[in-house]
């Protein structure tokens, strides 16, 4: 069938235009192009051989396998097109790196080979499915279910989701797999019998749909977005083309809260784990800078020292568990780090986070010692202003295009403060106090982190997670003339055992926070998220009675003194927050960074399923109502033409052709053969001779038929066919039949699928 073969090649080429907005280049057509070529050679041979549709799809499937290895393979395959063990497991490296790529860059996409070969895979399987759909089940509705899963990787992917020009392709490759189809015969004869209608066809493809919906965003790396949530997939991967923010909030969302990585600490507290830092909020999305790294690790230890005068020194040894990304986590300031290995690693002099150009590093474990800050609130007061140092310009830049209640909100909220502190102080416990935490609102409404304009709607809904508070507050610092930025890592965790020894981080304690510069002091975090119960010990929350401001506290009050245990503790959020229950996590104020072990974010309650409840949950309905459809369509069909049969308004003709329609189907549905060449009585003879206690019935069908073929046009003749001798013809053809035939007759009847032509 070269005109289908060409058809789906047309209709696939269409639905590929959408793909243009997310990848840069062109550098996708060709190893896609031939992908789709070479499984529609292959598939479209086997059908002028007439091989069974089962086997065409196998092939089909082969036939993808085959391309994949020769575009993207043959190096680890024998002779360069023989898939080997070797070639797997270059497969799954491709698909790993692909996920790696697609969470660092942001769309439109660059050329990439993991990204290539996940593409043509996609494309492929699509492929398969439409042919197999429309030239094997002559269903060319849901065929275009096909066109709509191309549709998807531009709508998960970028901010705009699919352009007009992608829309209107996609749209045009449905009319012309519609329109061809229906040309070149890839639909269902109409019956004289009415058919099953837009209905049960409507179910199918709503079925498809639900299938691509929920199966191809849990499997394709990078998809976040869309009808379903992010972190509501069945896999908890990393977003596509957002920044580190989006990327926590992704993780909070996530279903399942897998285990990144556990580490020990040598004063037995919990760490805030930092992974990288934002400064520049200049762009649509917001980016680490990944310039200007410095290979040499051993000098990382003096600059440490420099950033964090007169720190306390923790040792932290990490292990991985399931960690796939590019930055370390560490806490700050790291000086000494060991069991990295010599190559690949590099560290930003401007925040000191440590980043390699490589992953996959499950299973490995190092060593950092970190130089952490004591600041107390008395030292941060006195302090002079920090926006007076040149090296400090960079993170006091405002974009143009921040929201004016942002600007108004810095000023409101600082209003009274004297010293940067008090304003640092002010911002913190405003958000704290005046903010709701919420997770999933954010993405149910449109303004997930990352950009100005999720800035705007967060302010004045004033609802987000740390992903929304804490750029907030390292703007709204820049707009009072503190210098900040926004670090993101992972919070504290409880201690795993009895001793507080070793300390286990998940996906659910993703986290962001701001970090305010002071001079003489350093770099120091602040927690402006009402979801996290606790605050540092230098900037404790002042409740609500005293003020909206955070004045200065009253001429001689105490002040704590550094490395004292009755410093500035963590002050929970709520009241009605409950403290920690292991008196580990208990942490003392001379511990600045290491403060008491936090736990997650707040999430709205609910029951965190694993990722296989949350597939078996969505794939055993949808296959249970996937393998009924057969059977349902099956007795509608018939219903209708045993409704035909006994309908006196229609011709007499419409009704005998009704009854052989029927009768025709239950031979093919429970495998009795039959020549089309044959007379209808001939035709019936041999259909009937395996079930001889049913030949009356049999006679009646042909009787009638004959009349109706024969008979003069205004003969008025009636119909002797009863619903009851069809009735007895299936009992008998079910009687004759073997077990796996009534099965098959029952879930899978092949009239369905082409096999009761007349």
């Amino acid at each position: 069938m070269p005109e289908l073969s060409l058809l789906l090649l047309v209709s696939t080429a269409l639905g590929c235009v959408g793909l243009a907005d997310a990848l840069s280049g062109t550098w996708w057509i060709l190893p896609v192009a031939a992908t789709v070529v070479t499984v529609l050679l292959v598939t479209g041979a086997a059908r002028w051989l007439r091989l069974p549709s089962v086997l065409v799809t196998v092939l089909g499937l082969a036939a993808l396998l085959l391309a994949l290895t020769v575009v993207h393979l043959s190096d680890h395959a024998l002779l360069g097109f023989v898939p080997t063990g070797e070639t797997f497991s270059a497969a799954s490296s491709l698909w790993r790196s692909s996920g790696d790529f697609v969470a660092r860059d942001a769309a439109p996409y660059g050329e990439d080979p993991g990204l290539s070969f996940v593409l043509c895979a996609l494309v492929g399987l699509v492929t398969v499915f439409m042919e197999t759909v429309l030239v094997g089940l002559r269903m060319a509705g849901l065929a275009c279910v096909g066109i709509l899963t191309l549709q998807l990787v531009p709508a998960l992917t970028l901010p705009d989701s699919v352009s007009t020009l992608g829309l209107a392709a996609a749209a045009l490759a449905a009319l012309t797999l519609l329109a061809g189809s229906r040309i070149w015969g890839a639909t269902r004869d109409r019956r004289i019998a009415p058919a099953p209608g837009g209905l049960p066809r409507a179910l199918l493809v709503i079925a498809g749909v639900l299938a691509v919906v929920l199966l191809v965003p849990s499997v394709m790396p990078g998809f976040f977005n869309g009808a379903f949530p992010q972190g509501s997939s069945l896999t908890s991967g990393r977003a596509s083309g957002v920044g580190p923010l989006r990327a926590v909030g992704q993780d909070l969302r996530s279903a399942e809260d897998a285990q990144r990585f556990s580490y020990t600490t040598s004063d037995g507290q919990a760490q805030y784990m930092r992974l990288l830092t934002l400064s520049d909020f200049s762009q649509d999305e917001w980016f680490p800078d990944t310039e200007g790294l410095d290979e040499n690790l051993s000098a990382l230890g003096g600059a440490a020292r420099e950033a964090v005068p007169g720190g306390t020194e923790v040792t932290t040894k990490v292990t991985f568990d399931d960690y796939d990304e590019h930055w370390l986590p560490a806490p700050y300031a790291p000086a000494d780090i060991s069991g990295l290995g010599e190559d690949g690693w590099g560290w930003n002099p401007q925040d000191l986070t440590v980043h390699s150009a490589a992953t996959g590093m499950s299973g490995a474990s190092y060593t950092v010692t970190s130089v952490q800050p004591q600041p107390t609130p008395e030292t941060l007061r006195q302090v002079p202003p920090a926006s007076a140092d040149p090296a400090m310009t960079e993170y006091l830049k405002l974009p143009a295009d921040r929201p004016q209640s942002l600007s108004d909100a810095a000023r409101q909220f600082t209003e009274g403060a004297g010293t940067d502190y008090d304003r640092a102080l002010a911002l913190q416990n405003h958000l704290r106090r005046d903010f709701q935490h919420d997770v999933n609102a954010p993405l149910a409404q449109g303004y997930d982190a990352g950009g100005m304009s999720s800035m705007d709607t967060f302010m004045s809904t004033r609802t987000g997670y740390s992903g929304h508070f804490a750029p907030a507050m390292a703007l709204m610092a820049r707009e009072v003339g503190i210098p900040a930025r926004v670090a993101v890592g992972y919070l504290p965790t409880a201690a795993t055992a009895e001793d507080g020894a070793s300390f286990t981080v998940g996906t659910g304690d993703a986290h962001a926070w701001p970090e305010l510069y002071f001079e003489n002091v350093g770099w120091v975090r602040f927690e402006p998220t009402p979801g996290v119960p606790s605050t540092p010990g230098w900037a404790p929350e002042t409740p609500q009675e005293q003020g909206d401001a955070a004045a200065s506290p009253a001429p001689g009050a105490s002040q704590p003194e550094p490395g004292t245990s009755e410093g500035p503790g963590e002050q929970p959020s709520e009241p009605a927050s409950e403290p920690p229950s292991d008196p580990a996590s208990q942490q003392p104020g001379q511990s600045g960074a290491t403060d008491e072990p936090a736990p997650q974010e707040q999430q709205p309650a609910g029951l965190r399923l694993p990722w296989w409840a949350v597939a078996a949950a969505t794939a055993v309905p949808l296959l249970l109502v996937l393998a009924a459809l057969p059977r349902w369509l099956r007795g509608r069909r018939r219903r209708a033409r045993v409704r035909a049969m006994q309908d006196t308004s229609l011709t007499p003709q419409r009704r005998a052709n009704a009854a052989w329609d029927e009768f025709l189907a239950l031979a093919v549905d429970h495998g009795a053969a039959s020549r089309v060449s044959d007379t209808p009585r001939a035709r019936a003879s041999r259909l009937a001779a395996g079930i001889p206690a049913a030949q009356p019935a049999v006679d009646r069908v042909v009787a009638d038929l004959e009349s109706a073929s024969y008979g003069a046009p205004d003969s008025s003749w009636i119909p002797r066919t009863t619903p009851e001798n069809l009735a007895t013809i299936r009992d008998e053809f079910r009687r004759k039949a073997s077990r796996g035939q009534r099965f098959r007759a029952t879930w899978w009847p092949a009239s369905l699928f082409g096999g009761s032509r007349r």
